[in-house]
């Protein structure tokens, strides 16, 4: 298999209720993991355990679910408790599944749900759920999953993930290259003044947050808008990122003066929901080359479409 990782010390996950850190003691040598965490911590074997087979435990800076590692007296262990507990909660909905065949899977996600891991939690989210779903479907083998983009934790719709390692190179370049086009409908404050514009401010980071920068200033990003339809307060707009930066659309809307209903964190009122959905993505396969369209209709609780409103 192919299991997303990366540094989970970067930037952009929702903080856990504490979190605690310590360089290991070198007297420590050869203890196991789960021991050290539950000494220092001073809880039982069994909650140490727990924690770390959640994916709440890291050694330098890397996640690691093994909790009889034999430690070498020189790492750095952080523990992130998470402000739930270690309730594992999520699984994967077969009858979300878009799409599957040997090379793909395309999955409806449903807001509010992490794309991947956290710093916390590495069982809630759609990847580690989907590959559970594919080992109990799969037989004995062990399935392979990869994945090559991702959706905010509060955005819904389609993503994609390949199946075969023998796609997954040009699967990836076909994100890589801009060939995959991904269609966005969001609610947002307002009605923009005009029908259809290009939004090209840079993204950047100030005190630990994404925000838009001048061109030059940070990293350059591009998305083209096109309103749909204007109701009193709110206007429903298509959004078509050309880059894939994170928070894109939201900084791009925010910055507009229209930011996407429930988006609090950008200046968004309250809402049940961020009013984001990811609704279409357009890809070559990576195997035939035949263009493949996956779609995925609004979840329950979005405002009703006007007939005429479509992102096509």
């Amino acid at each position: 298999m192919t299991l997303f990782r990366k540094d989970l010390t970067a930037g952009g996950a929702v903080a856990p209720a504490s979190s605690h850190q310590w360089q290991v003691d070198t007297r420590k040598r050869r203890t196991s993991l789960a021991s050290d965490v539950s000494e220092q911590l001073r809880i039982t074997l069994e909650r140490a355990e727990d924690l770390i087979d959640f994916g709440s435990v890291q050694v330098d800076g890397r996640l690691e679910q093994d909790p009889k590692r034999r430690l070498a007296g020189t790492e750095t262990v952080t523990v992130n408790l998470p402000m739930g507990g270690t309730r594992r909660f999520y699984e994967a909905d077969p009858a979300r599944i878009l799409y599957r065949d040997a090379h793909l899977l395309a999955y409806d996600k449903e807001a509010g749900i992490p794309s991947q891991q956290t710093p916390y939690d590495a069982y809630n989210n759609l990847f580690a759920a989907l590959y559970r779903l594919l080992s109990r479907t799969g037989g004995r083998q062990a399935p392979y999953l990869a994945m090559h983009h991702r959706l905010d934790r509060d955005t819904s719709g389609v993503m994609v993930f390949c199946l075969d390692p023998s796609a997954n190179r040009r699967l990836g370049e076909a994100f890589q290259r801009r060939q995959v086009e991904k269609d966005y409908l969001a609610w947002v404050e307002g009605n923009p003044r005009e029908d259809s514009w290009t939004a090209a401010e840079d993204i950047g980071r100030k005190d630990g947050r994404y925000v838009t920068r001048p061109a030059g200033e940070g990293k350059s990003a591009r998305t083209f808008f096109r309103v749909l339809c204007r109701e009193s307060g709110r206007s429903l707009v298509h959004a078509l990122p050309i880059t894939g930066r994170t928070h894109q659309i939201r900084l791009h809307l925010a910055h507009a003066g229209h930011p996407v209903i429930g988006d609090r964190r950008y200046g968004g009122r309250s809402a049940e929901r961020l009013m984001l959905h990811a609704c279409r993505l357009v890809m070559p396969h990576p195997v035939t080359g035949s263009r493949l369209t996956l779609t995925a209709s609004p979840p329950d609780g979005w405002p009703s479409l006007p007939e005429t409103a479509s992102p096509g």
